[in-house]
């Protein structure tokens, strides 16, 4: 827990590398959260191959446990779990705050001698190589419709109130 009592969240971004046994080191600020709040274990997967979520297992879990809510599945929903499945192998991180990334993820990601990007996402964290991310994420604008509707968004969630 944070300094207030409250979680912390995974939050901003940093440059890393791959080291030559296939291993990113977790910057010690999302390190201490991890070892903080959630354990070493992660579940390390993709959707489309361009990028590896690392999630800490348990939240990992919980999106499992939100899955299987569902009553009636979607195809999208089977599709998004056979993505992860593909993509996915459990991981720990190490005594030194090393984390292995699967050899067949890191080689689709072209993650191997390139500079690498891990972002903060809140309750995970993602994993670019950065020449991509550019590429793909930060190529166009990021509108004033599209921060409009992301306010939006943001202000009609409930808000929490101090007993949960």
């Amino acid at each position: 827990m944070g300094q207030n009592g409250l979680n912390r969240r995974f939050r901003g971004s940093f440059v890393l590398k791959v080291d030559d046994r296939g291993r990113i080191k977790v910057p010690s600020q999302y390190l201490s959260i991890l070892k903080e709040q959630y354990g070493n274990e992660l579940y390390i997967t993709s959707v489309n191959g361009d990028r590896v979520y690392l999630y800490p297992l348990n939240v990992w879990e919980g999106i499992e446990q939100s899955i299987e809510q569902i009553k009636v599945r979607s195809p999208e929903i089977d599709e998004y779990i056979s993505r992860t499945s593909y993509w996915g192998n459990e991981g720990e991180v190490d005594a030194r705050g090393r984390v292995l990334i699967p050899p067949d993820l890191r080689l689709e990601s072209q993650l191997n001698g390139a500079n690498l990007r891990i972002f903060g996402k809140i309750d995970h964290m993602v994993l670019w190589n950065e020449g991509l991310f550019k590429e793909k994420s930060l190529s166009g604008e990021f509108s004033d419709e599209k921060l409009q509707k992301v306010s939006r968004l943001i202000n009609e969630q409930p808000a929490l109130s101090s007993d949960e």
